[in-house]
């Protein structure tokens, strides 16, 4: 008998059918003699509304009661899905993660999970009870609703498989698994069969939304078996593990884009130093002279930097391309890249280099293009 921990996205619990189809999945691997918690987001296109209803009183974003509003649906969604199950004779339980709890750190909007309490969560498993537990959140130490970022609730099943020694954690998504590229602007796109930790970091961390950075994290400090499967169809998925057998002919796992972020330029350089520590809730990337900010908390940190008598500038025309794989003596591939760029007029606004990707800002429009002429270049000739 083994122990899994699913977790079920926004797309797949979007509608009261998908829910029941969900609670197939669940009877499936539990008919088979398994043991199951259950972790769910928030019904499709429900977060973004209670943003949208946030923003209604306030442009702040990091704060109590904003963190309050927006984790309420997977609250429905959790609540929904253990009503289904009972329906179907099984005995399951929504559970708030205050409840179990799971704490994280006081930073609103962007906390850390610091622990999970696995004692509420064997004890219901044990009584036979199937928890369905609200991802995306948890309880500070002030006892105030956090919640961890977009796509949170990838780490909060890969926290709670952790705690409680899951076998395997499974992440059900609207995708049969992690491509070279995403899919719905690449057609050519391949599934990959394993990634490695690394590679899942630096591609989610630049924008393949198929996992959370934070969930590939944890997995990897805890080597969590971690699985991405499709909750629309059946399928071997991918495997995200410390090591892999997937090397692709150019030493290259993968291609990510990311269209939500924005450049922000300081025009006193010293200025922008003295505060930098200040900016760490903001979720900034460093690029050194420049950074990179999230568009939905650019509002945000504008109000902060303004209240810092700052001087600063922000580029809304970018889209981010980062080619995920072995960097450390592949001048070869990088001269590739810049002459692709070069001979299809893609203009570089700022790179970023590393051991295992490059990341290349573009001006908005170009962003697409650019990641299909990168694909056809290194996985299609």
């Amino acid at each position: 008998m083994s122990l899994y921990v699913l977790k079920f996205g926004g797309s797949s619990v979007a509608t009261p059918a998908r829910i029941n189809h969900v609670s197939e999945i669940i009877s499936k691997i539990v008919s088979n003699g398994n043991r199951v918690v259950v972790v769910t987001s928030a019904m499709q296109g429900t977060t973004n509304r209670l943003i949208d209803l946030a923003k209604s009183f306030t442009d702040t974003t990091f704060n109590r009661e904003y963190d309050a509003v927006i984790s309420a649906g997977e609250q429905i969604a959790a609540g929904l899905l253990a009503m289904s199950l009972n329906s179907l004779g099984y005995s399951a339980k929504s559970l708030n993660a205050w409840q179990i709890p799971i704490k994280t750190t006081n930073n609103y909007s962007n906390a850390e999970i610091s622990e999970v309490n696995k004692n509420r969560i064997l004890e219901e498993v044990g009584n036979g009870v199937i928890p369905v537990i609200t991802g995306f959140q948890g309880i500070s130490e002030d006892f105030d609703i956090c919640t961890i970022g977009r796509g949170g609730s990838d780490a909060t099943a890969c926290a709670v498989a952790n705690s409680i020694n899951a076998d395997e954690c499974l992440i059900y998504t609207d995708v049969d698994g992690v491509y070279s590229a995403d899919p719905r602007i690449v057609l050519n796109a391949k599934k990959i069969q394993e990634v490695s930790y690394d590679d899942m970091i630096e591609l989610a961390t630049w924008g393949a939304k198929v996992l959370q950075a934070k969930s590939t994290l944890i997995a990897k400090k805890y080597n969590v078996n971690l699985k991405v499967l499709s909750s629309f169809s059946e399928g071997l998925g991918t495997k995200i593990s410390e090591k892999t057998k997937y090397i692709s002919d150019n030493n290259i796992t993968g291609i990510a884009h990311n269209l939500e972020l924005s450049l922000l330029f300081f025009k006193n350089k010293k200025n922008h130093l003295d505060i930098l520590t200040l900016m760490k809730p903001f979720n900034t990337i460093n690029l050194g002279d420049v950074f990179l900010i999230h568009k939905i908390s650019q509002a945000s940190l504008k109000t902060f930097l303004e209240e810092k008598s700052t001087q600063f500038e922000i580029d809304n025309d970018i889209g981010v391309v980062t080619i995920v794989g072995d960097f450390r003596h592949n001048n070869v591939i990088l001269n590739r890249i810049s002459e692709i760029a070069f001979k299809n007029e893609i203009i570089l606004k700022h790179n970023l280099f590393s051991t295992n990707s490059v990341s290349l800002i573009t001006p908005f429009q170009q962003t697409e293009n650019f990641v299909n002429l990168l694909h056809k270049e290194f996985f299609e000739n």
